[in-house]
């Protein structure tokens, strides 16, 4: 799934709205998601942040190494 930083955005909107309410509810990507467990949802906004970071930084490129002989 290719998150952005507006699903990030509204991730931690709901994270406020679990806090107020006790429950939020979330769409991305045309999926609706209710959430209840801060803790889950604060998971899959790590996960977010990680696979935007990746993509605007490179975190994700194959690191190679040339063979060396002795």
């Amino acid at each position: 799934m290719a998150y952005t930083a507006a699903d990030i955005a509204t991730l931690k909107a709901a994270l406020l709205t679990i806090a107020e309410r006790g429950a939020a509810e979330v769409e991305i990507n045309g999926r609706r998601v209710r959430y209840i467990d801060i803790n889950k949802l604060q998971e899959l906004i790590e996960v977010a942040e990680a696979e935007v970071n990746s993509e605007l930084y490179g975190g994700s490129l194959p690191i190679s190494f040339s063979q060396v002989d002795d």
